[in-house]
């Protein structure tokens, strides 16, 4: 895996990249995921119910595409360097306010704030990272950038159950500490615009790939779907349907985070020398391949391969669709078009856990939606090639393609 200072690039823009990883890792790292590993405690300490705690989940996706539909409008109306330093603080109050049940609707209120600022944070940390650097850059510091959310989900499978042994109110504050020191550190780091690097490298005008914009938001729209049941069904199906019990299903959990932790800059290496299109291709299709494994062969080995692959490839696709978009669109586009792609994927991937509830409950068998969510992410790979060979072409009658 590369590193930060293997990168080589000046010391504003490698400090930039590690602000983009520190906002994703408070937004969606501890602002979204860490808050399953609380559930458990919550309940016990008679905060919420189960019922309650489903309704709180509710209220942070809900809040997670209110901030990603309107990160944009904040940007324009208090500029970019502002709207960043407000989500990364609104991301630790809301933290801090989770440790303090005064009221239910109090706790909605908290994880429904926590969602908007991570959906503010997805859509503007990253591009503003990718728009100032160097085009040959994008592919490997873009990948060290959604690295932060792999450590978050890393850190809420692994930290966070042990700072439930303290109580839930010791765990929330801890996290909200650790988001405000990430909101200080990055404080004077903020670009004030998206304007950077403009365009790819020898590729022709980035306008060629405009009509086909909506063929690669299908294709991240079946990623979107296709992994559900790894992230809702994956350690139930491991513990019960295969019968491997519960720690085993904690274990391939814990192998998924680690996976996470590691997959968007791993995948960043490899579109660094394939490119961001031919990289999505790749990585859609493998993750295809590693959502159907288990089901095809139900062995540990199986589950182990599929743990890791998923995992890794779950924030390696943002990372890769954010960056194809830096790569053909202009700046003035990329933002916009990153945030539809980021509320898209968000409502999808909602629409997709009903879809999956719905298909159990006709099946009756936890391997059918795994086998739904392999074919719909080897649709999205198919999707996304025909994007990238229409792009090349279009690109290649305008100008120069490499």
């Amino acid at each position: 895996m590369t590193s930060f200072r293997s990168l080589r690039l000046t010391t504003p823009l490698l400090v930039l990249v590690l602000a983009g990883f520190a906002a994703l890792l408070a937004g969606i790292g501890l602002g979204r995921f860490a808050y399953a590993a609380l559930v458990p405690g919550m309940v016990g300490e008679g905060w919420l119910n189960p019922v309650e705690a489903g309704y709180l989940a509710g209220a942070n996706v809900i809040g997670y595409l209110v901030g990603a539909a309107s990160g944009g409008t904040v940007a324009r109306r208090l500029s970019l360097r502002p709207a960043l330093r407000v989500a990364m603080i609104g991301t630790a109050l809301s933290l801090a306010a989770c440790a303090l049940p005064v009221s239910f609707a109090w706790l909605v209120l908290a994880r429904f704030v926590a969602g908007v600022t991570g959906g503010i944070l997805m859509v503007l940390a990253a591009p503003a990272v990718l728009a100032a650097l160097p085009p040959e850059q994008r592919a490997s510091a873009g990948g060290l950038v959604f690295t932060g959310i792999g450590v978050g989900i890393t850190f809420s499978g692994v930290v966070v159950p042990f700072l439930a042994e303290f109580g839930s109110a010791v765990a929330w504050l801890t996290l909200a500490g650790l988001a405000a020191f990430l909101a200080v550190a990055t404080w004077q780091v903020w670009p004030g615009s998206l304007a950077g690097p403009a365009g790819p490298v020898g590729r022709g005008e980035p306008v060629a790939a405009r009509p086909w914009m909506p063929l690669l938001a299908m294709a991240y729209g079946c990623d979107a779907v296709g992994f559900v049941p790894h992230t809702v069904y994956w350690v139930d199906f491991v513990a019960r349907e295969l019968g491997e019990g519960i720690a085993a299903g904690g274990l391939q959990w814990s192998l998924f985070g680690i996976g996470a932790a590691l997959g968007p800059a791993t995948m960043g290496l490899v579109a660094a020398r394939l490119g961001f299109g031919r990289s999505f291709t790749l990585a859609l299709a493998v993750k295809a391949a590693a959502v159907l494994l288990p089901v095809l062969t139900p062995t540990l080995p199986a589950l182990v391969v599929s743990s890791i692959l998923v995992g890794a490839l779950t924030p390696a696709t943002a990372s890769l669709a954010s960056g194809r978009i830096t790569e053909l669109l202009e700046p003035r586009l990329r933002q916009r078009a990153w945030a539809r792609l980021t509320m898209m994927f968000a409502l999808l991937q909602a629409l997709g856990a009903v879809l999956m509830a719905e298909l159990l409950s006709l099946s009756g068998e936890m391997s059918v939606l795994f086998l739904a969510g392999g074919g719909m992410l080897a649709l999205g790979a198919v999707l996304v090639e025909c994007h990238r060979r229409l792009v090349a072409r279009g690109l290649h009658a305008d100008g120069p393609a490499s």
